[in-house]
């Protein structure tokens, strides 16, 4: 027992460190979201008198304004639609994509992974003029396909990766034994192998929704000449009221976008930390 109080003893200074870094790491994190909040509160006036504190007549008609006048409100839809399908396509080829490479065996697989991986390397600003001009003989520059497909095509290879690590971690014998009882390869990828990798696929949703979500320069070249097609980046870019810009219903617009991404990060938070852990582990 006496150890132990030295020991804890011992330890209080470094407690008291790690406690000091967590607090003042959460105040850094936290200090800009709360900036942001109080700044859309405000009207344009307290803004610039008033920069860093509470708003002392909160204007909650701040959002109703970026929603309506600002046109938020259809550029949000826009890009809740394009963000979720790219997710989900993103997803659905990936695991697909991964599954066939780290668990049927294909030849070259690591090479593969590779050379996919290698994609990544490659800055979008890069391909964008041959990217537009393809889309455009295609006559994909109109709907949203032409903002789709390119962050589905963005996000797979990362993905694929993170999907293939993933499943070289689920056991090869409990497979085997589901393929000699009868069970077709869909049927072991669907039923056994896709519900053990949960984590993996909380990680790729996280980390897709979140670069698709605030994608700018993309969607600013191919909604440019499209009101209808505009995302929530693009719209904020462009942000005007009838008086002009205002500070308060512009913040009160970042705020708006911020919303979904902290609720995607709270719903798979559990998930996204235990596929980083295990990835940190096992890779």
């Amino acid at each position: 027992m006496n150890s132990e109080k030295n020991i804890m003893q011992h330890n209080k200074p470094m407690v008291a460190i790690s406690y000091f870094i967590l607090i003042l790491a959460t105040l850094v994190v936290a200090y800009p979201l709360l900036f942001l909040f109080f700044t859309s509160l405000k009207n344009t006036q307290e803004f610039f008198t008033n920069l860093f504190g509470i708003p002392g007549n909160p204007k909650w008609g701040n959002y109703s304004a970026a929603w309506t006048t600002g046109h938020l409100g259809s550029y949000f839809f826009n890009s809740m639609f394009v963000t979720i399908t790219s997710v989900i396509l993103t997803v659905i080829l990936s695991t697909l994509g991964g599954y066939a490479l780290g668990k049927m065996k294909l030849p070259h697989s690591e090479t593969i992974i590779m050379v996919f991986m290698v994609f990544n390397f490659i800055p979008g600003i890069a391909i964008y003029i041959s990217l537009y001009s393809m889309m455009a003989k295609m006559r994909m520059l109109q709907n949203f396909t032409a903002l789709i497909l390119p962050y589905t095509a963005w996000q797979i290879p990362f993905s694929m990766y993170i999907f293939k690590k993933f499943f070289e971690t689920v056991p090869s014998d409990v497979i085997e034994s589901a393929r000699i009882d009868g069970c077709s390869e869909m049927g072991v990828f669907m039923k056994i192998v896709l519900p053990l990798v949960t984590p993996a696929i909380a990680t790729v949703t996280v980390f897709t929704f979140i670069s698709n979500w605030g994608e700018l320069m993309w969607a600013q070249i191919t909604t440019a000449s499209s009101m209808n097609m505009k995302t929530l980046p693009v719209g904020l870019l462009n942000f005007k009221t009838e008086m002009g810009v205002e500070w308060g219903p512009y913040a009160a617009g970042l705020c708006i976008v911020t919303i979904p991404l902290l609720l995607v990060f709270s719903y798979f938070q559990k998930y996204f930390v235990a596929g980083l852990t295990q990835g940190a582990v096992k890779g």
